[in-house]
């Protein structure tokens, strides 16, 4: 079937056309690093390429949310740490001053010692984290550490030190221990009440000094055994040897030590999975949406050589309408 001229110029008008759009769509493959330019190059593509997004978001949520919660924990080993040092401390000036060769003016060196340990320790049992949020408290505060993809429910641990362990300090005439078959004592109905930032405040003064007079405890009974202990230093006399508080508030902290030890080996492990899943999502959509260099380069070429053929072919059916026409 013959063709006109005119026919033959408009085809080959119409394959530099699609020939240059080609050599364009392969260049900025190669500048832009993107094989996928529209939905239409590849919706089965582009489909897995944004189910890979969504999970590189939830992956780096999660790393944002654990990033949080292995500060926070660092934060709460520090005034653990402390904490604890600080009642060590206590407890050495309390070993020392049941020493009976020591006079009045020791003693009440020993008390000066004691009543800066006693400042330390609430300034301790007062300190927040770098977001504001108190440290030592009596609520949980939950902090994610794995999980929140996929379907997969988070996983928080609690990330306080809890006050509740250090009630020993408490003078114990004023709050006993409860009853091996009560469900509830009256330390547990103390700390039962602390809600608030003030309360939180107003529970370590009165572990550390105790709690103001009121109509139900006398100045005496307000006292917290810590208290007692530093005035009675300053005033030259020493408390009956055998007191337990101290070292049993120092062991509460150290059990607590040991349960947040276990949750940051945890945050670790779950951290180091979580890189490690980032990288094989990463890896997956690179293979999806990336630009085969050595590809697009033969692209490029044959693009180039296709749109080369077609201007000098349109070149010639030109000339040749040309010649017919002066013919």
């Amino acid at each position: 079937m013959r063709t006109t001229i005119a026919n033959r110029f408009s085809e080959s008008l119409t394959s530099i056309q699609r020939h240059s759009r080609q050599l364009a769509d392969e260049q900025v493959r190669l500048s832009g690093g993107t094989r996928l330019l529209k939905a239409s190059d590849s919706s089965l593509t582009m489909g897995k390429a944004v189910d890979l997004r969504t999970t590189q978001a939830q992956l780096d949520s999660l790393g944002r949310l654990q990033s949080f919660a292995s500060n926070r924990m660092a934060q709460v080993e520090s005034a653990l740490k402390d904490a604890g040092k600080v009642l060590d401390d206590l407890y050495q000036v309390y070993l020392v001053s049941q020493n009976a060769s020591l006079g009045e003016d020791q003693l009440k060196g020993l008390g000066v010692q004691a009543g800066v340990l006693q400042e330390e320790l609430e300034q301790t049992l007062l300190r927040r984290d770098s977001s504001g949020y108190r440290i030592f408290n009596v609520e949980d505060l939950k902090v994610i550490v794995d999980g929140g993809t996929a379907g997969v429910e988070p996983v928080s641990v609690n990330s306080i030190g809890k006050l509740q362990d250090l009630s020993r300090l408490f003078n114990s005439e004023r709050l006993p221990s409860p009853e091996p078959d009560e469900p509830e004592g009256e330390v547990d109905a103390y700390w039962s009440k602390v809600r608030t930032e003030a309360d939180l405040t107003r529970a370590v003064e009165d572990l550390v000094y105790g709690a103001r007079k009121t109509s139900t405890y006398d100045e005496t009974t307000n006292k917290s055994f810590l208290r007692k202990f530093v005035e009675e230093l300053k005033s030259g006399k020493r408390l009956e040897s055998g007191r337990p508080e101290l070292r049993e508030a120092s062991r509460a902290l150290v059990q607590q030590q040991m349960g947040l030890g276990a949750s940051q080996a945890r945050i670790e492990r779950s951290i180091q999975r979580t890189d490690e899943l980032k990288l094989s999502v990463l890896s997956a959509l690179s293979n999806e949406i990336d630009t085969d260099f050595a590809a697009s380069t033969m692209e490029v070429q044959k693009a180039r050589a296709l749109l080369d053929a077609a201007q000098s072919i349109t070149a010639q059916i030109g000339s040749m309408n040309l010649f017919q026409k002066l013919g």
